[in-house]
């Protein structure tokens, strides 16, 4: 827990330094709202009677459409050798407010390695909130439910087991210019369950990661 909680003081000190270099990025960070503002009031006198008000409409007065807050994108990642690794994380999400998005994901990752005469593969989904604290600095919370694959040395056989995985952590986030991938985050992410994802015959981890801090860079 000190050296995640080490790795985000780090993450808000780069983003310090970077965070003049981009405050004048208008289109990435804006007002925390997608709620519509007071409309303009004009007044207009007739001769001989009393005052009229009317409202006029103004471009920030129209909400954002959905599909101008969509946001699309994922993770992936390719190994291939004497191990070959697939992960494959394909995105959607859509901006509740200008700095909260929430979102849904699907994962499937492959992992072969012929030195062991290991074959395995994990499948399952995930839902997330993301949140830009600053321009640079982008918190997250996510619930991961993967099916893994471990050997049960009873029954001399591979067995399936979903396993859930509550995470928290924050990414240093660089802005695109894409219409549906706003962003390349480099998340750190801590899983609060990795120690209960152990083979209840060998007390391994069962999780495809390798330790409860879990690092990606997804475009989104």
């Amino acid at each position: 827990m000190k050296s995640f909680i080490q790795a985000i003081i780090t993450l808000l000190l780069v983003s310090g330094l970077a965070l003049s270099a981009f405050a004048q990025n208008e289109e990435y960070y804006k007002p925390d709202s997608l709620r519509k503002k007071p409309t303009r009031q004009t007044t207009m006198t007739l001769p001989g009677e009393e005052p009229i008000k009317t409202t006029a409409p103004t471009a920030s007065d129209v909400p954002i459409p959905i599909l101008d807050r969509l946001r699309l994108g994922g993770s992936f990642g390719l190994g291939f050798g004497t191990v070959t690794n697939i992960n494959l994380s394909p995105m959607a999400g859509i901006n509740l407010t200008d700095k909260l998005v929430a979102g849904v994901g699907v994962t499937y990752m492959w992992f072969n390695s012929r030195r062991f005469n290991i074959n395995r593969s994990y499948y399952g989904g995930r839902s997330f909130l993301m949140y830009s604290l600053l321009p640079m600095i982008t918190l997250q919370a996510e619930y991961e439910g993967l099916n893994v694959q471990y050997y049960n040395n009873v029954d001399r056989r591979y067995v399936r087991k979903w396993i859930g995985s509550p995470m928290l952590g924050a990414a240093y986030t660089q802005p695109l210019n894409g219409r549906f991938t706003r962003g390349v985050h480099m998340t750190l992410l801590y899983n609060l369950n990795h120690q209960n994802q152990l083979n209840p015959f060998t007390g391994q981890s069962i999780s495809p990661y390798n330790s409860p801090f879990v690092f990606r860079v997804t475009f989104l």
